[in-house]
């Protein structure tokens, strides 16, 4: 990707850990510059772990998903919490690689509380890249995570019922990481089947939509049947044609067909430097691309195409 113009090569604005900076393109000089706020780290595949089961964390960093998240909630029984939590950050003082996430109990209970305490009083927690905030229903479950936490890093909340959904704009908002869908719980909450697409259409739609607007990745519910990869891959596709960035994985052997569709084909990574290359052609006027003229979406579209090329 070009890196000329204004401001010059990302190094001179480092960003803090699971925040990347964006390509932008500058209207009157066709040239591609990079915004000096950092913008989300976007993943195509996380791969929870159980909190409970250190013993697997290097395995799953070793699986190939773009990021790994530790689960100290819904993966750990209430009477294993404690040990989970003192295990995790145990190992987190020994960690020294990138982009490792810790999904912490809903800071709507004891255990969120718990966890929180720990994280802020941890120079361990230091080591992890964000953090995934399971059962927010609001805005203000974020807002008190960051405070506890008293430091920055990516929160990414997890949808789960509806009066979530209600509220995922709002959630959006302060939801520095991205957004997740909790499908499991949501479809529960309703009575739905999480395997039919149509039952939840509108969820994804609204969750898409949200994030949409509040310029951060949406990360879809982890595919359920392990056995069924040609399914997994259809509906992961589906998901990217309404807008979202990546998915959760629950097995290993799930990684590389979420990974597959979310990497940018060889034809589609030659179309979107095409379009750059007519726009710098046209030195600031009218451009063209397979007789249809470039505007600023379709110029964001490859610019974002690009930068997620790995």
């Amino acid at each position: 990707m070009r890196q000329g113009g204004v401001i010059g090569a990302r190094a001179q604005f480092p960003c803090p850990a699971g925040f990347r900076l964006t390509p932008i393109r500058r209207s009157d000089t066709g040239w591609t510059e990079y915004r000096k706020a950092c913008l989300v780290f976007v993943y195509r595949s996380f791969l929870f772990v159980p909190g409970a089961r250190f013993d697997r964390f290097g395995k799953a960093v070793a699986a190939g998903a773009d990021a790994v998240i530790i689960d100290l909630e819904d993966a750990v029984l209430p009477v294993d919490k404690a040990q989970a939590r003192t295990d995790t950050l145990t190992w987190l003082g020994a960690w020294r690689g990138r982009h490792l996430g810790l999904r912490i109990n809903s800071p709507r209970t004891a255990f969120g509380c718990a966890d929180l305490a720990a994280l802020a009083g941890s120079a361990a927690a230091t080591r992890a890249d964000f953090l995934v905030i399971p059962k927010a229903e609001t805005a203000v479950d974020l807002e008190i995570v960051a405070e506890a936490l008293g430091r920055k890093i990516p929160l990414i909340p997890i949808i789960e019922s509806g009066r979530a959904l209600a509220n995922a704009f709002e959630i959006a908002k302060q939801a520095t990481g991205g957004v997740l869908f909790g499908g499991v719980d949501f479809s529960a909450s309703l009575g739905a089947d999480l395997s039919d697409w149509d039952a939840m259409l509108t969820a994804r739609g609204t969750i898409a939509a949200a994030c949409g607007s509040g310029g951060v990745p949406a990360y879809d519910v982890p595919f359920l049947d392990t056995a069924d990869t040609d399914g997994l891959t259809t509906s992961t596709r589906k998901a990217k044609a309404m807008g979202f960035s990546g998915r959760a994985c629950i097995h290993p052997g799930q990684v590389a067909a979420v990974n597959a569709v979310y990497t940018p084909s060889a034809e589609e990574i030659a179309d979107a430097r095409a379009v750059l290359a007519a726009m710098d052609a046209a030195g600031g006027g009218v451009a063209l691309h397979k007789g249809k003229m470039i505007d600023r979406p379709v110029i964001l579209a490859a610019e974002r195409l690009l930068a997620s090329v790995r």
